[in-house]
C-alpha cells in the first residue's frame, strides 16, 4: 500500500487493487514466474541513450530479466578515435555487470548511427537486419542540458524521437515502444500535473521543419527563443513536451508508452545499492562535490519539495510499461509518472539535513574542507557562492594542478563554474512545488503479480530517504572516487580532525579581522567592525 499525503487527488485513487484472483496470476505466484521477465524472453531490443546513466542501468536490468533475452542493440554515435565496440566494452566492464557471464554480455551489440538522421544513417544491410529482428524499442537519448540552443534541442529531443517512431513503424514485429520523457516537460503548468500529454503550443512536425531551415535561424536570438518557448523554463522541457505530442499523434494504436521520471538519483537496490555511475548526471553531480567539501550551498526554500527517484525504480517502470503496452490493445500511448512527491514527499530542508547527517556517518577518504550544506536564496546565495565557493576554488586552483588533488577530471574552479550554471537552471524546479499524479502508475503497478511487484516496483513510498541518501553517498565514494565503501574508525577520526579545523578556522578568521581592524580603525571602532563583519559572514 502506498503512503499518501493529504495533497493527493483522492485517497482511493492511490489504493492498490488486488488483481491476484485470476488463474494465470495465481499460477505465476505459485511457480515464482515473473510475467515481466518472461515477456523479454527471445525478444531483441533496440536502445537509444544506452551509454548514459539511465541506459546503463536499463541494459543491466534487461540482461537480468530473462536468461533467454535476445540481442540488445545499442545505438552509438560514430566518433573519430572512438571505436564503438571499445565504448561498449568499457561500458560492460563497469561493476554493474560483474555478475554477468561473457556469453550474456555478448548479447549487447553496438550499432553506429546518428539519432536525428533518417534510419539513423544505417547502411541498408544493417537496417534490414534490425527491421527483421528488433521487437522492443527503448528511446531514452536526449540532450539534457537546460541551456541547449533551441535548434539543437529540437534536432535531438524532437527529431530524434521522430526517427525512432519511423523506425518502430517499419519493424516487422514491434512488441512495444517506450519513450523516456521527463516529469518536467509540463513545468509550464501549475497544480497537480496529470498522467496525460498536455497540448503543445506548436505542431511538432512544423518545429522539425523549422529546425532544418537555415533561414529560420538567422537572427534567432535569446529574446526570440523565450518568446517561442513561452512559459517553459528552458528548451529541454519545451522540446520534451513537443516529443510527447508527437508520440500521441503518431503512435496512436501502437503498443507504446511514455515514462516521466523526476530527479533521478542512484540505485535503491538493483543490481546493487547506491550505483551512481559517473556521478555527473543531473543532481548527482552536486553530491560528488558536496562530500568533498567543495559544494557547500544549495539555492532553494526549505519548505519546497524535491522530487527524487532511484534510477532502478525508473528502469523498473520502463520495463513494466514495455510488458504492459505489449500485452494489451492500446488506443493511444499510456503515460505514467515515475516520481515520489505524492507518496513519499521530501522537502528541500529535510533533504539538506539528511545529507549533512549522512556525510557525518560516511565521510570520504579526503576532502578539501568539512562537508556541510545549507540552503540559501537570492542575494545571500550569490554572495556566499562567490565568497566561499569561487574565491577558495581560485586559490586552490594552482596547488590542485601541481599536485593532482581534488575532484577527478576537472579542477574545483571548473566544477564551480559548471555547478553555478547548472544550479541557476535547476532553481526553477526547486521552488514551485510541482506535484505529479500517480493514479495511472499505481493502477498499472497493481496488475503485477507478487513476484513482479517485488522485483519491478517503482512505488517510492517503500524508500527510506535517509537510507537512500546514505547509499548514494557511499556509492559516490565507491564508484566515482574509487574509494572504499566501508566507513572505518579512521574515517571518523579524520572527520573529527576536520571538525576541529573548521571551527578553529572560524576562530582564526575572527582574530585576523580583529587584528586588521584594530590597526586600521583603532581598538574600539575596529573591534566592533571586526565582530560585526565576522558575525555577518557566520550568518551568511
Amino acid at each position: 500500500m502506498a503512503v499518501i499525503t493529504e495533497q493527493t487527488e483522492n485517497l482511493n485513487d492511490y489504493v492498490f487493487v488486488n488483481n491476484n484472483n485470476d488463474a494465470k496470476t495465481k499460477e505465476a505466484i505459485k511457480s515464482g514466474i515473473s510475467e515481466v521477465g518472461e515477456y523479454f524472453a527471445n525478444k531483441n531490443i533496440f536502445i537509444t541513450g544506452g551509454t548514459g546513466f539511465l541506459g546503463t542501468v536499463l541494459i543491466e536490468s534487461l540482461l537480468s530479466s530473462h536468461p533467454n533475452i535476445g540481442c540488445i542493440y545499442v545505438l552509438v554515435r560514430g566518433k573519430k578515435r572512438f571505436d564503438p565496440n571499445e565504448r561498449i566494452d568499457r561500458l560492460l566492464q563497469k561493476p554493474l555487470f560483474a555478475n554477468h557471464s561473457k556469453k550474456t554480455l555478448a548479447k549487447v551489440v553496438p550499432v553506429v548511427g546518428e539519432l536525428s538522421e533518417p534510419n539513423f544513417g544505417f547502411k541498408e544491410g544493417l537496417l534490414n537486419e534490425l527491421l527483421q529482428k528488433v521487437n522492443i524499442i527503448f528511446h531514452s537519448a536526449a540532450t539534457i542540458k537546460f541551456s541547449s540552443p533551441l535548434r539543437t534541442a529540437i534536432k535531438t529531443n524532437l527529431t530524434g524521437t521522430w526517427r525512432t517512431i519511423e523506425f518502430a513503424k517499419k519493424l516487422k514485429n514491434l512488441s512495444s515502444y517506450i519513450f523516456v520523457s521527463t516529469a518536467f516537460c509540463n513545468s509550464n503548468n501549475r497544480g497537480l500535473i496529470m498522467e496525460t500529454v498536455y497540448k503543445s503550443k506548436y505542431d511538432p512536425h512544423d518545429m522539425m521543419k523549422m529546425a532544418e531551415d537555415d533561414m529560420a535561424w538567422e537572427d534567432f536570438d535569446e529574446i526570440k527563443c523565450k518568446e517561442m518557448i513561452g512559459n517553459h523554463p528552458n528548451t529541454y522541457t519545451f522540446t520534451k513536451n513537443l516529443a510527447e505530442n508527437l508520440m500521441m499523434s503518431d503512435m496512436a494504436g501502437f503498443p507504446a508508452a511514455i515514462v516521466r521520471p523526476s530527479i533521478v538519483y542512484g540505485t535503491w537496490e538493483h543490481p546493487c545499492k547506491g550505483w551512481v555511475g559517473a556521478a555527473n548526471s543531473g543532481h548527482l553531480g552536486y553530491l560528488a562535490g558536496f562530500i568533498k567539501g567543495i559544494f557547500r550551498t544549495m539555492c532553494g526554500v526549505a519548505r519546497s519539495q524535491i522530487d527524487i527517484i532511484p534510477v532502478d525504480y525508473v528502469i523498473n517502470s520502463t520495463l513494466v510499461m514495455a510488458w504492459y503496452a505489449g500485452t494489451r490493445k492500446l488506443d493511444k500511448p499510456e503515460v505514467i509518472h515515475s516520481t515520489s512527491g505524492e507518496v513519499n514527499p521530501l522537502s528541500l530542508g529535510e533533504f539538506c539535513d539528511i545529507m549533512n547527517e549522512s556525510v557525518k556517518r560516511h565521510p570520504a577518504d579526503t576532502y578539501v574542507w568539512k562537508p556541510q550544506g545549507k540552503l540559501r536564496n537570492g542575494w545571500r546565495y550569490n554572495l556566499f557562492f562567490y565568497i566561499f565557493h569561487m574565491l577558495p576554488a581560485m586559490l586552490f586552483h594552482i596547488p590542485e594542478k601541481l599536485f593532482n588533488i581534488g575532484m577527478p577530471q576537472h579542477t574545483a574552479l571548473e566544477y564551480m563554474r559548471v555547478f553555478n550554471k547548472g544550479a541557476k537552471a535547476f532553481d526553477y524546479f526547486l521552488d514551485k512545488d510541482f506535484r505529479y499524479s500517480l493514479k495511472n502508475a499505481l493502477k498499472i503497478m497493481s496488475v503485477l503479480n507478487e513476484v513482479d511487484k517485488d522485483r519491478y516496483t517503482w512505488d517510492a513510498s517503500l524508500c527510506n530517504w535517509t537510507e537512500f541518501i546514505d547509499r548514494c553517498l557511499i556509492g559516490v565514494r565507491r564508484f566515482y572516487f574509487k574509494e572504499s565503501a566501508e566507513t572505518t574508525q579512521w574515517h571518523k577520526n579524520y572527520w573529527a580532525v576536520f571538525n576541529i579545523l573548521h571551527y578553529g578556522g572560524l576562530g582564526a578568521m575572527l582574530l585576523v579581522f580583529l587584528w586588521i581592524s584594530g590597526l586600521v580603525f583603532g581598538s574600539t571602532l575596529g573591534y566592533g567592525l571586526a565582530i560585526a563583519l565576522w558575525s555577518f559572514l557566520m550568518w551568511l
